[in-house]
């Protein structure tokens, strides 16, 4: 039996109060619908339909063709959402999973249970409910005197009696598809608000077909977002969540509540985490590295034994034994060899060192390729832009470069050179040379004192 996913995706989300449609809007630095589509992914659903509408380039722009779309071109409630994808799946057999496109809590395991009690139940609908002790703003689930499910009343429309009803409406639906698109077409638009609700489509098929309920447990995993309060409540949901399995995994952490470790970061036994670190994007820590305090990582890679202190790598890789920090940068694919040192105030772009480098403060290397064993002195930095574009810088093996030099790309320094201090180095230097690149010092006797005389005079 095929299995199919229909994401709701099309609304505005006005209470968000951003330019973002809400799926978009990110959770952990990551747009909410990617954590439903990476979970429908892991699933044992076969294809995913995402329902778009306002700014639907947005949307696309992040899912790609990773999925079908189908487009909702009025806002005129969810029973019309879904409808938008009669072309796309009604011709379909199998069942249909419904789901908001603001739910990114709910994981793929859960999905598959849902599935698998849908179909071992008979059920021609599934509708998966939760127990709220303040049920404020949900649909509320009618049964009657049998407890078979009868209906679904929103909020608004619930009189007395039925606000009391604690179970509520998660709005995840599995349905039998075709029977979906026969039942969405008989729904009648709402009068007070205008929209075809797809809750409706429990009290028309209940008289004819198997109607069930699926109650989650943890109503956090079924919780919909719908303002930017809510986005905080998904974070601290998923930052205890996540760090929780690190733990149990053997990374030791230190303050959780101050750690940020996103969705996809794997990070592997024996590391250490310290307080107020983020670690974002698909970012690969290595056993027995150390991150934090107070430090950033983001798409990069962290190998064994490695150690980031007070300081931020992006998009980049850090060797084996290599310490770095405090207040460092890394960035634009810099990659660091095995038993560097890159200390404070050092930043490295788009650039490569090998093994044994070590640049210990104050020092710029930017679209370089440095080779072993390479010390740079204080201040040193490679200039690669000349206003108009970058140029690459190459320096090899056990070279010194003295405190305050300025290597002017584009420039070859080969292996084994020694640069004196205070050098502006504009050529080439060949192997086992010593590049001196600086104006003759001029010693003017007793003259300081002219210049005490001024300040003197001055006061």
């Amino acid at each position: 039996m095929k299995k199919y996913a229909l994401i709701l995706a099309a609304g505005k989300g006005t209470r968000m109060r951003t330019e973002l449609p809400k799926c978009a809007y990110p959770i952990l630095k990551k747009p909410m619908i990617s954590y439903i589509i990476e979970n429908i992914e892991r699933s044992t659903i076969d294809e995913i339909c995402v329902i778009v509408g306002h700014k639907k380039e947005v949307l696309k722009e992040i899912l790609g063709d990773r999925v079908i779309y189908a487009e909702q071109t009025e806002q005129l409630g969810t029973g019309h959402a879904v409808l938008s994808a009669a072309p796309q799946l009604e011709d379909k057999k199998g069942v249909t999973f419904i789901l908001p496109g603001d739910m990114p809590l709910m994981e793929y395991p859960l999905m598959d249970k849902l599935l698998r009690a849908h179909q071992e139940m008979g059920n021609d609908l599934t509708v998966v409910t939760m127990d709220m002790e303040y049920p404020k703003g949900y649909g509320r689930i009618v049964r009657n005197e049998y407890g078979s499910v009868i209906g679904i009343v929103e909020e608004n429309d619930c009189n007395e009696f039925q606000k009391q009803i604690k179970e509520v409406n998660s709005s995840v639906y599995i349905v039998d598809n075709q029977l979906l698109f026969e039942y969405v077409r008989k729904i009648e638009k709402n009068d007070r608000k205008g929209e075809y609700y797809l809750t409706d489509i429990v009290k028309l098929m209940h008289q004819d077909h198997k109607v069930n309920t699926f109650m989650v447990r943890n109503p956090m995993i079924t919780m919909g977002i719908n303002d930017l309060y809510g986005i905080s409540t998904a974070e601290k949901y998923l930052r205890d969540f996540i760090n929780k399995g690190h733990m149990l995994n053997g990374v030791s952490i230190v303050n959780p509540e101050t750690v940020t470790i996103g969705h996809n970061v794997i990070i592997e036994e024996g590391v250490w985490i310290y307080p107020n670190t983020t670690i974002m994007g698909n970012s690969l820590i290595k056993k027995g590295a150390t991150v934090g305090p107070n430090s950033e990582i983001v798409d990069s890679i962290i190998h064994e034994k490695a150690e980031i202190r007070h300081s931020i790598v992006l998009e980049s890789e850090v060797g084996e034994n290599t310490t770095v920090g405090p207040f460092a940068h890394l960035r634009g694919h810099a990659v660091i060899g095995k038993n560097n040192r890159v200390g404070n105030f050092v930043e490295i772009k788009k650039s490569t060192t090998g093994e044994g480098t070590k640049a210990a403060h104050l020092i710029y290397i930017g679209d370089s390729t440095v080779g072993k064993n390479v010390n740079f002195g204080c201040g040193s930095v490679t200039v690669n832009y000349d206003g108009v574009k970058k140029h690459q810088t190459v320096i090899g093996d056990d070279v010194f470069v003295g405190c305050n030099v300025n290597l002017i790309a584009p420039i070859k320094i080969e292996d084994n050179v020694f640069i004196a201090a205070g050098s502006t180095v504009t050529h080439d230097v060949p192997k086992g040379a010593m590049a001196i690149a600086r104006n003759k010092q001029i010693n003017k006797e007793d003259y300081a004192k002219h210049f005490i005389k001024a300040k003197d005079d001055h006061k």
